[in-house]
């Protein structure tokens, strides 16, 4: 469906479902890829959609996906908005991309209103860090971290928890729409690297203790 997260757009909805932004609420995805998010923030919810990504291909298919988005090119590090700026966020198997989480996550409470919502989805590992199980691959995987570590990082950050699960069960099932589009997941990562890192990277992922979160934070009390 465009989309290469667990869950897809339909995960997408529902947590929009739960935060009930007012028509007209102003709300940020970070590392909005090709728009689908904003699409679907504009067409069934009524919201003013932003989005920035680092990619200008990526942001180029984003203004023909939702031309009623206003688009920036940046990272969730600095962004370019002033305090406030925004009734929500969106943050889509991102956080972990980011070069310093902590920095992030400011950054998002800086431009959300007092009681602004954050949707957060992405991976984490359930066990140590699995940047040295797999040093070849440079994406949300192999930058995963433990659950306890990134809710006390929002928490620290200024943020309260209002919906916290475990939605494990969808990276399972994109793993096997992987395999049934490409395969097998070797070919998948194929599509990245060379036959003998792919394979690798493979072997490596058979065994790794991944899972999938999703949260809703609200903004609270003073960052830091």
């Amino acid at each position: 469906g465009g989309t290469l997260r667990p869950g897809g757009t339909g995960l997408t909805r529902e947590l929009l479902h739960f935060c009930a932004f007012s028509p007209g609420a102003r709300v940020l995805d970070i590392g909005c890829g090709p728009g689908h998010s904003l699409e679907l923030m504009a067409r069934e919810f009524g919201l003013r959609p932003c989005g920035i990504d680092p990619s200008p291909a990526m942001l180029a298919k984003a203004a023909q996906q939702a031309p009623m988005a206003e688009l920036q090119q940046g990272t969730a590090s600095t962004l370019p908005w002033a305090d406030a700026a925004f009734d929500g966020v969106l943050c889509e198997c991102v956080l972990s991309l980011t070069e310093d989480m902590h920095t992030s996550l400011g950054e998002i409470h800086r431009v959300l209103k007092p009681e602004g919502r954050l949707i957060l989805t992405d991976i984490y590992c359930k066990q140590l860090s699995l940047q040295t199980r797999l040093p070849d691959l440079k994406s949300c995987i192999s930058r995963a971290l433990p659950l306890e570590t990134i809710t006390d990082a929002l928490i620290r950050a200024g943020f309260s928890l209002t919906l916290l699960r475990d939605r494990s069960d969808l990276l399972k099932q994109l793993a096997g729409q992987i395999i049934f589009s490409c395969g097998s997941l070797e070919k998948f990562w194929g599509l990245f690297m060379d036959s003998e890192a792919a394979h690798r990277t493979s072997c490596a992922l058979a065994t790794a203790p991944l899972g999938y979160y999703v949260l809703v934070a609200e903004k609270g009390g003073l960052h830091g």
